[in-house]
């Protein structure tokens, strides 16, 4: 999907299907997303859920959910990671930005992310300045900027931040993103991205590190992942971070054997994600109890 067709759903979203009550909504969007990745869609059972997605789309329109917006906003999120485990694992920012025409790319090193902090996947990860064009990458910030996640998905935890545009250093690219499937405090499931800006997979563990047969939206990697030699630290971070929530994904980095928090995720996928296979949908659903 180009930025234009972007832009286009967008504004339908926000104008057009705002009219839509956000049980048909997310029925709609669930089914578009399952057969654009080439998934049979089962409409979910919202009244009374019993699978992963469908307790996490029952749970993603509750309108209580704008509480955890502090939690979804990727800038105010650093100040409860700075309180529960400390400054050292936030990545060292570079700037935060209210438009951007603020950016002085100048200024910046050759290496760099930015991020919208109020949505899910706006990222830009620059590897060498020299090869960015910085009028593109305005225009497609002043976009993110302008828009409101919440029309996109109906994630109410979204619904509410102030919008920026952060700047934070890039540790390495393509690095393991290790995401914690936290349930009621506990991590339970560790999903591990593979090759994702060349051949997406995904591989699967348990706490022990052990390969677990399913993975979501994306096909099993048969790449061998060492288990990190800081796994025991990892599980008590995520621990801290998650045990106010009944459910949350904790995503950390791994970088010349430092930890570092990523962000707090509490729909993956949007709830849109298809299990490989199904079945896989039903187990993670028996950990989450809404």
């Amino acid at each position: 999907m180009n930025d234009k067709i972007r832009h286009l759903w967008y504004l339908l979203c926000r104008y057009v299907f705002i009219i839509i009550p956000d049980r048909l909504f997310v029925q709609i969007t669930a089914f578009i997303t399952y057969s654009r990745l080439g998934f049979p869609y089962k409409p979910y059972n919202l009244t009374n859920p019993v699978s992963f997605n469908e307790r996490l789309t029952r749970f993603k329109i509750n309108p209580c959910n704008v509480g955890l917006s502090s939690y979804a906003d990727k800038l105010e999120v650093r100040k409860y990671i700075k309180s529960k485990i400390g400054e050292e694992y936030l990545i060292p920012l570079l700037g935060i930005y209210k438009s951007a025409d603020e950016i002085d790319f100048e200024t910046l090193p050759q290496r760099f992310v930015l991020k919208a902090n109020h949505g899910s996947g706006w990222n830009i990860i620059c590897k060498d300045k020299n090869k960015l064009d910085f009028n593109k990458t305005r225009r497609k910030l002043v976009n993110w900027l302008n828009y409101n996640a919440f029309y996109l998905s109906r994630e109410y935890q979204y619904k509410h931040i102030t919008p920026a545009i952060i700047c934070e250093k890039l540790l390495g690219f393509n690095i393991y993103d290790y995401k914690f499937f936290c349930f009621n405090g506990e991590p339970k499931i560790i999903q591990v991205d593979i090759d994702r800006f060349t051949n997406h997979k995904r591989v699967f563990f348990n706490m022990e590190w052990e390969k677990q047969a399913y993975s979501i939206c994306y096909p099993i990697s048969d790449k061998m992942v060492d288990k990190p030699t800081q796994l025991k630290d990892m599980i008590e971070i995520c621990r801290k971070l998650s045990s106010p929530f009944s459910f949350v994904r904790v995503d950390l980095y791994l970088h010349h054997s430092r930890i570092y928090f990523g962000e707090l995720t509490f729909t993956p996928e949007g709830g849109n994600g298809p299990f490989i296979p199904v079945e896989a949908d039903y187990i993670f659903g028996e950990l989450f109890v809404i």
